[in-house]
């Protein structure tokens, strides 16, 4: 089979969009569906939302599985990522009548290495051949640094909440909350960018075709 072939049939740059998409919408989606107030994106688990939360993760996990990126070392990522994302949707968090501490830890630490491995591929992958490139390039490239970086902190501000903070100011400060759904919205703002499908951010001759009707 051709390259050119391959790539009518397969386009990564439609399934990092379509990911993004996910991503992005999910914190808004769940919280929606939920009808209650939730101190936490995963909290919605034990909601309404439970089979939108398990599926929407389960769809990331799938295109994270078919994801190879350009080599083995962003493939063999890739994989661990869609692992993790698993992890997220079938360990959930704790809620307010149920023990489950180690499973909540298990989620925890799921989701630290889920957003870690999202955040090494902006400030790697991604940014490989637009870093320091001017034009539409190089907004791609701060992009892809700002949501990278966005996505660290947001780890380092759940994590260190958690150790510092009693669980009642957690919840009352919807500290989780905001720092899953702010990860998550980086997530998909970096996806989607790199999707190239936004014109004011990708040259014609890179940008993503969507063509549906054969011409």
């Amino acid at each position: 089979m051709s390259t050119s072939t391959i790539k009518k049939v397969f386009d990564y740059r439609a399934l990092r969009l379509l990911m993004g998409l996910i991503a992005f919408t999910l914190p808004f989606v769940v919280s929606l569906i939920s009808l209650t107030p939730l101190s936490s994106i995963s909290a919605s688990y034990h909601t309404e939302a439970r089979d939108v939360f398990v599926g929407m993760l389960f769809i990331v996990a799938s295109f994270l599985w078919a994801y190879n990126g350009h080599t083995t070392g962003q493939a063999r990522a890739s994989k661990v990522a869609s692992i993790t994302a698993i992890i997220v949707a079938l360990y959930p968090t704790s809620c307010g009548t149920c023990e489950t501490d180690l499973i909540s830890t298990i989620h925890y630490m799921g989701a630290a290495i889920l957003f870690a491995i999202l955040a090494y591929f902006c400030f790697g992958p991604f940014r490989e051949k637009t870093k320091g490139q001017p034009g539409k390039k190089g907004r791609r490239s701060k992009i892809y640094y700002i949501c990278g970086w966005i996505m660290i902190l947001c780890i380092l501000a759940a994590g260190i909440s958690k150790i510092t903070l009693p669980d009642e100011a957690i919840k009352a400060l919807k500290i989780t909350y905001w720092a899953e759904a702010i990860a998550l919205v980086a997530f998909g703002v970096a996806w989607i960018t790199a999707g190239k499908f936004l014109s004011p951010l990708v040259d014609d001759d890179e940008a993503l075709q969507i063509q549906i009707f054969e011409q």
